[in-house]
């Protein structure tokens, strides 16, 4: 497959032809309107609190007045009538209270304000999308993900620490406690362990106000059980297996007082930094790239370059491209300030109304379909769709040196993403999409980069930047190197656009090779 441009601007489109239902947590355009959305309900609720308030203000007024009269004390309720009867100035506030204050308490009763307030929701819910059980499940589960992803300490994950970064954002015991069943759903009990556990300790600091801790202690039981019942079973099976590390520990839990801390996990897990990484555990280094970890040597790395280059082009005579290198083999780079700010808005304006939910390759390669290996949302922009578009692409061809005319079938149209709550995309190959150029439409806070496992780089989102790559050798043979995955979006929102370079039409710009290692 041909050369990938990844512009780094966070603007990306997906495959998407069809907007799915139950998907508002994969797109962060979506988390927006719905944090709106929320907004007028709020200030509907707001407004009925402040109503409701003012309603039990005048009744409490009415019962201290009439309870100030009682605590008169008395040897028997009728000498304590009596001598309340007989006193004029209790006489005088008893009419009061039942002719003048009653009036004012009756009125308030009748009035229905939870009615009002309920035509208000109404309307404000009228043509809106509220999130469905889809969208619940799917940011709890993204949760999940980037605690895994990027191995974050679940204590301060619950505290809002997302990364280094403290928020104001909190867990509570309940939700820690839901996690954990999403993790031991998925088969990663001993990471259910871990949330179960914090669920527990959270439940003592909130004095059981969200969940028991009694309640708890039998959900991490059974995790406990269930992970030390299936790595007995797995070692029967393989005595020498080696269980992944986000799913299993290696030793059962029964046997250890208290779960292991992930640091440990760390401190024991060594890559082999060289030249070429094993593909033996994908995964394992894609997760070690999305956190900054390095997989190669400081030789290999030393040996990287960033550079002026003009591609002997007069368009970029007075302001030459920015190219920094990630990579040899495959050979990887981002292409520097490639947008400007106004034209990154402008494609994710025209992007934001044809979004619709990241669609994977069907089984067996035919037809496409959601999956949670890819959480986005994706756009195709038409060329006449706005003259910026015809502009970038013949801009993408010169810094390229790559025919790119959608229109000649030389390349796909411009593709813009937008990934929501820890959106990320699997480690795949784009090799039926032949070369590509991403495009950053903006810096992401906190992960989102594009990890390559196999290469041992990742490249970081920058804004206006594109990342650019070859799917195929020069001979036209995959390149298994080019294995590639989005990194979850940990904090902030990620934006990109995607420009795939039809190989077949660049016979006299990049010539074949017969060498199929080439």
């Amino acid at each position: 497959m041909g050369p990938i441009f990844l512009i780094t601007t966070t603007l990306l489109v997906i495959l998407g032809f069809r907007p799915v239902s139950g998907d508002m947590f994969s797109a962060s355009a979506d988390l927006a309107n719905t944090f709106r959305l929320e907004q007028k309900v709020v200030n509907v609720l707001g407004e009925l609190v402040a109503q409701t308030e003012a309603k039990l203000s005048i009744i409490r007024h009415y019962l201290e007045d009439y309870q100030s009269v009682v605590e008169e004390k008395a040897a028997s309720e009728e000498e304590f009538i009596e001598r309340v009867a007989g006193n004029p100035i209790h006489a005088y506030r008893l009419m009061k209270r039942l002719y003048f204050d009653w009036q004012t308490v009756e009125k308030e009763i009748k009035a229905d304000n939870w009615r009002n307030a309920l035509r208000q929701l109404e309307r404000v819910r009228m043509g809106a999308k509220f999130p469905k059980e889809e969208d619940f499940f799917g940011a709890a589960q993204a949760l999940v993900r980037l605690q895994d992803t990027y191995e974050l300490n679940m204590t301060q994950l619950a505290r809002g620490n997302l990364w280094g970064r403290q928020t104001r954002a909190e867990l509570t015991a309940q939700d820690c406690l839901f996690m954990g069943k999403h993790a031991f759903n998925a088969g990663a009990y001993a990471r259910a362990v871990e949330w179960f556990e914090e669920s527990y300790i959270l439940a003592g600091l909130e004095n059981n106000k969200t969940i028991r801790q009694d309640q708890v202690m039998d959900f991490i039981q059974h995790a406990i059980n269930m992970h030390d019942d299936t790595l007995q079973q797995t070692k029967q099976r393989k005595p020498m297996a080696v269980l992944s590390h986000t799913n299993s520990f290696e030793l059962p839990l029964r046997e250890r007082p208290a779960v292991v801390q992930r640091n440990e996990i760390i401190r024991s897990r060594k890559y082999n930094l060289g030249k070429h990484i094993s593909d033996q555990d994908d995964a394992s280094n894609f997760n070690a790239l999305c956190r900054g970890e390095r997989l190669l040597n400081d030789k290999l790395l030393a040996e990287l370059k960033c550079w002026y280059d003009t591609r002997h082009q007069f368009y970029f005579l007075l302001m030459p491209i920015k190219i920094e290198q990630h990579s040899f083999e495959p050979a990887i780079y981002t292409f520097h300030d490639v947008l400007s700010d106004e034209e990154i808005e402008t494609i994710k304006e025209l992007a934001k109304p044809l979004l619709a939910r990241s669609m994977v390759q069907g089984k067996l390669g035919v037809g496409h379909e959601v999956s949670n290996v890819r959480t986005s949302k994706t756009a195709w922009l038409p060329e006449g769709l706005h003259p910026l578009l015809n502009r970038l692409s013949r801009r993408i061809g010169l810094i390229t040196g790559l025919k790119t005319d959608p229109i000649r079938d030389e390349a796909e149209l411009l593709q813009v993403a937008n990934y929501g709550i820890g959106g990320h995309y699997s480690p795949h190959h784009d090799y039926l999409m032949k070369d590509k150029a991403d495009f950053e439409l903006n810096d992401v806070e906190r992960g989102g980069s594009t990890a390559f496992p196999r290469a041992g780089v990742a490249v970081k989102p920058v804004k206006a930047g594109a990342a650019f790559w070859y799917n195929l050798k020069r001979s036209g043979k995959p390149d298994p190197l080019t294995l590639h995955g989005a990194c979850p979006v940990l904090l902030g929102h990620k934006w990109v656009s995607n420009k795939w370079i039809r190989e077949t039409a660049q016979t006299f710009n990049r010539r074949c090779l017969l060498d199929a290692n080439q």
